[in-house]
This record gives structure tokens, sequence and C-alpha cells, in this order.
């Protein structure tokens, strides 16, 4: 497993994952903005030469808010998302961030257990944040 800087190589392979992974899955288009912003940081995990996670994280005054993460299928449970979490974990402490936040659905009990075992602790809530009126728990993980 290999994590390296998300590039524009890779977003057919990114754009698949979405497709299977998510709801309401970004368009390339997206990822191609994502790429280009100053303050975005996205990396993905090859594994035989294709990208089969990523995971983004918008970067700015010493916070990171992780704006997405995602594994293709066939490649889950097999701590592809917690490489990528500790990856950028570590990334945020060099960088002496003060903390990192997410939103997760709350009906997404497997990612809040995933995040809770980083440290990330329940610190808000964002009402019908989702499509279909689904709220968002907002987590933080501080670093001071």
């Amino acid at each position: 497993m290999l994590i390296e800087k998300m590039t524009e190589k890779h977003l057919d392979d990114i754009c698949t994952v979405e497709e299977l992974s998510l709801k309401s899955p970004w368009s390339r288009n997206m990822f191609k903005e994502e790429l280009l912003c100053k303050f975005s940081m996205y990396c993905v995990v090859i594994i035989e030469q294709k990208a089969v996670a990523y995971m983004g994280m918008h970067c700015v005054s010493g916070e990171g808010h992780i704006t997405n993460i995602a594994v293709h299928p066939d490649f889950r449970r097999q701590g592809i998302a917690k490489a990528l979490i500790t990856h950028f974990i570590d990334y945020a402490r060099q960088n002496n961030f003060e903390f990192m936040t997410l939103e997760v659905r709350e009906s997404n009990l497997p990612a809040i257990k995933c995040y809770e075992k980083f440290g990330f602790q329940e610190a808000g809530l964002r009402k019908n944040y989702y499509e279909h009126k689904e709220n968002a728990i907002i987590m933080t993980l501080s670093f001071v």
C-alpha cells in the first residue's frame, strides 16, 4: 500500500470509488477544483497501480477540516481508511495544527466508531446537513 498526493491522473479511479461508495458522489470537476485549491490536501492509496481510496482535507490557519474519505468496496476492512487518517493526523501534528474537524452522517456508526478510536469527539450537530434531511455529527480532534 502506497499513499501519495492525488493528481489528475488518479481521477478516473477516484470517481469510480466515489460512485461505488457515496450517496451523493462528487463529480470529476469537483475533484479538479479541489486539486487546484491552495488550501486543499488530497491523498490516494495505490494498490496494484490503481487508486483504491482517497482522503481530502482543507488546511487553513492551523486547522484541518476533513472533507471526504472513501475506500473502494473491494478494498474495505483492510486498514486503508485507518492508514489515511493516520497519515493526515501525522501531517497535522507535524504542521502544528490546533485541531482537525469533520462531519459524519449520524447513521454512519462504523465511521463514527473509527474516528473515536483516533480520539475525535462529538462537538456538535448540523441538522438536516445531508440530502434527505439527515443530520451530521461534527467531530473534533484537538492537538492542544
